[in-house]
């Protein structure tokens, strides 16, 4: 994906596919993915409106969307006149096309379902957006579809914007009700198709069973400027099943009982939904062999065209500026990622969580065992990708995030299970109980890490079961760079950064109050200090991001998600 990387990329390329291959534009610039991925029109070709009140408007001032600019306010820019009402918001999803505005006022509604609207493209996406005051139009009821507050299924060119997507689950109480405030299904076994080119911006998802968003069988999905929060049993965010080329930009992931963002591509459930499909029934039954999982995405391939199938791998992220907040009571990850390849991880911010900070791996597929269990205990064993594991996370690039923790049996960066090829740049990865960097021996190779913060590095070998023991020294000769050496500044605990830091703690990133949320103004400041001798004017200026987690442009080098006090502008 990335020109600098220098690894290698494995990828399993069959004969031609499909004309129908899915096209992603690779770029480390998400406002430009934006602009080529994400072509809304200018102006609606109709406005649907939904108001529960017995007098709706039959006039409405509709501002632009413009998903680049970093500020909230709106300027209204054309007036429409009303095509037609509704008193619920299926009614609309039923009646809408391609280019049509659906403007929902203020109110409490149940959810909807959308599927197939072949009117829908690029300059012509359904647009869902709420009216009123932030959290004025709530959705606190679950669609005709009982387990998600919004569906859209086998769907494409989708914009769901400012809903207040309310669950009924509080702290301590019965998990119950819908699984996720918004899912995005291609639901392929049913379907052929997945669902594509959707928008999920400004939204506040929580309180709900599992998930705030839940997606499979997707690409071309932007995540922006939203809140997921406290799903009661798993994660704020859980993206699966060998979707591709997203952006998550900008979200705060908070208070839930597991993962913050959850971007586990799953091959074993990608597999399983994926043989169902009728075009594969004659495909053999599922054995846990490489062999077999091969053979059906090259069947796969050949039908549906490459990337166009879930196939246990999530291609071409873009997972930055996001903040990860008192999640993961029950484990996990904070930033938990399996089967994501050739993509980058910038400017994130988490801390004060319970789990692991970022994790990397291959969520312990039976088609990669025998590859990831024990794993190499020689270089000579490792010739190139094929002596390691297929779905674990391949080829990213993980530069200037701030990881802070204590948490025993974690890491705040972690890659494991055939996780090889991670170039790690210019990271604070802070765990105060071991570890802070922990490489596994199915993922040293081609390593390339410098210019981090750390406490303990450890290298160790898998040996099932989650037991663990020191890798083979010479094994590390598989990595281009080391998480150690004078380009890696290790031993340093929160207590030794905190006074390096603007104002260091551990105080919620947000306040949910009433029907909306807040940033906290008590939050701390985690931009290094201008004289910070740790973090400011140090790092590798070549691989850096141009901005910052706040915004700002970098003004040199700099280590974390926040460029120091007076080093941006």
């Amino acid at each position: 994906m990335f020109a600098n990387l220098g690894v290698l990329c494995l990828t399993v390329h069959f004969a031609a596919g499909a004309s129908s291959s899915p096209v992603f534009f690779h770029t480390q610039d998400s406002d430009a993915w934006v602009n080529h991925s994400i072509l809304i029109q200018q102006r609606y070709k109709r406005v649907l409106l939904v108001d529960s009140s017995e007098r709706p408007v039959r006039n409405l001032r509709v501002p632009s969307l413009d998903l680049n600019s970093r500020t909230r306010v709106e300027v209204a820019r054309r007036e429409y006149k009303v095509s037609a009402s509704f008193k619920t918001l299926q009614e609309a999803a039923d009646a809408a096309q391609g280019g049509d505005l659906i403007a929902v006022m203020p109110g409490h509604y149940a959810g909807f379902v959308l599927e197939e609207k072949s009117s829908a493209g690029d300059h012509s996406y359904i647009h869902f957006k709420a009216f009123g005051e932030a959290g004025d139009v709530v959705i606190d009821r679950p669609s005709r579809n009982p387990d998600w507050m919004i569906l859209l299924r086998a769907t494409h060119h989708v914009v769901i914007q400012g809903f207040n997507i309310a669950g009924s689950n509080e702290p301590g109480s019965e998990p119950s009700g819908p699984r996720a405030g918004i899912m995005l299904d291609g639901d392929f076994s049913q379907t052929g198709r997945q669902t594509h080119h959707i928008v999920i911006v400004g939204n506040f998802s929580h309180n709900h069973r599992k998930w705030g968003l839940h997606s499979r069988d997707t690409y071309t999905v932007l995540m922006q400027d939203n809140l997921f929060a406290r799903s009661a049993v798993e994660h704020s965010a859980y993206v699966s099943d060998g979707s591709d080329n997203y952006v998550i930009r900008r979200n705060v992931f908070f208070g839930s009982a597991s993962g913050g963002l959850q971007c586990n591509l799953d091959s074993v459930s990608s597999f399983h939904d994926l043989i169902k499909n009728p075009e594969l029934k004659d495909y053999p039954k599922e054995q846990p062999t490489r062999e077999w999982a091969i053979g059906l995405m090259k069947l796969a391939t050949e039908k549906f065209g490459e990337d166009n199938f879930p196939d246990g791998r999530g291609t071409n992220f873009i997972i930055e500026e996001n903040v990860m907040n008192e999640n993961g009571r029950l484990g996990g990850g904070s930033l938990n990622l399996a089967g994501l390849q050739d993509s980058l991880i910038q400017n994130n911010l988490i801390y004060d969580n319970r789990n692991h900070g970022i994790a990397q791996w291959n969520d312990q597929n039976p088609y990669d065992e025998v590859y990831a269990e024990p794993g190499p205990t020689s270089p000579e064993q490792v010739k190139g990708p094929d002596d390691l594991p297929l779905w674990g996370c391949h080829g990213n690039i993980i530069r200037n995030n701030t990881v802070l923790m204590n948490n025993p049996g974690r890491a705040a960066m972690q890659a494991r299970n055939g996780s090889w090829g991670t170039k790690m740049r210019n990271n604070i990865f802070i765990n105060d109980q071991a570890y802070s960097i922990e490489i596994f021996n199915t993922s040293i190779y081609r390593l390339d890490a410098a210019f981090n913060v750390a406490n303990v590095v450890s290298y160790v070998n898998n040996a099932g079961d989650d037991n663990v023991n020191e890798m083979a020294s010479s094994l590390k000769s598989l990595a281009i760079q080391l998480p150690e050496g004078p380009n890696t500044k290790t031993g340093i605990t929160q207590a030794k950064a905190a006074q390096e830091f603007v104002r260091y703690g551990n105080e919620p990133w947000v306040i949910i109050e009433g029907k909306w949320w807040r940033l906290n103004p008590n939050r701390p400041d985690f931009r290094p200090s201008a004289d910070s001798k740790l973090f400011a004017n140090w790092g590798d200026a070549a691989n850096i991001p141009e901005r910052d987690l706040a915004g700002n442009k970098r003004n040199g080098a700099s280590i974390g998600a926040l460029a120091p006090a007076g080093n941006s502008k």
